[in-house]
């Protein structure tokens, strides 16, 4: 039986979704609250590994069981279990043939920004930006990112492990609301700190340390040793995973 499953979390306390050693991860907690259930070890497998302070909103893993369970008592269970900053939003059985990862179509982030005055609630939840930000130079910066790019400047995977770093984005939108940015990005699939580096891009744009050529340049000229500014995690959200 394989269960489906659809998790938001506060990224603040964990060293990211997967895994680690000497580190305390989502997956553990989630995997420990699935022992207590099931009484058998089950390993989860995740559609993104968030890094730390990353936090979602749409976080989807998968895990199979030869138990059956019902849906509402186990979307009960998990959240009896876990603590407040992991909630399971929704439990669906599904087809074998499902997988977390690689049924993936497309994946939604966003990344919010405060340009105000540093507000204390949305410590560990935005970047605090102190510097002035073109609006329109930084919208002009994400258009050359829509379509299908080699993104080899953009990530921090390496070359041997992912060596196709080509990826297709179809939504990149920007907008303002008072003090608040918020930047949504929608791909087929992202490589590791991708998100926040074109963000960080875009950041720099924005405040006169890089110019539209040079954005557009990193495009055209993938490289590994590209100077790139990666943002702060806690103000990136995994917001939604369509398969």
């Amino acid at each position: 039986m394989r269960y489906k499953v659809t998790v938001a979390y506060d990224g603040n306390n964990y060293a990211g979704f997967q895994s680690q050693i000497n580190a305390l991860a989502i997956q553990d907690v989630i995997e420990e609250a699935l022992y207590k259930i099931f009484r058998q070890k089950i390993r989860i497998i995740m559609s993104s590994r968030t890094d730390a302070g990353v936090h979602a909103k749409g976080q989807v893993f998968h895990f199979d069981s030869d138990t059956q369970k019902d849906l509402g008592k186990l979307k009960y269970s998990f959240n009896c279990l876990l603590p407040k900053d992991i909630h399971v939003l929704d439990v669906k059985n599904v087809s074998e043939k499902f997988h977390a990862r690689f049924s993936v179509k497309t994946k939604t982030y966003e990344y919010i920004i405060n340009t105000g005055e540093y507000d204390v609630f949305l410590d560990g939840y935005a970047y605090q930006c102190h510097y002035k930000l073109d609006l329109d130079l930084m919208k002009k910066g994400a258009e050359l990112f829509l379509g299908t790019h080699d993104f080899t400047s953009f990530n921090t995977s390496s070359l041997k492990e992912y060596p196709n770093q080509v990826r297709t984005i179809s939504e990149f939108k920007i907008t303002k609301s008072k003090d608040l940015i918020k930047i949504r990005v929608t791909a087929t699939g992202f490589l590791r700190n991708m998100v926040r580096i074109m963000v960080g891009t875009l950041i720099d744009l924005g405040r006169g340390q890089k110019t539209l050529k040079e954005v557009k340049g990193m495009l055209e000229n993938p490289s590994k040793s590209t100077r790139r500014y990666n943002a702060d995690p806690h103000g990136l959200y995994l917001i939604k995973i369509r398969y």
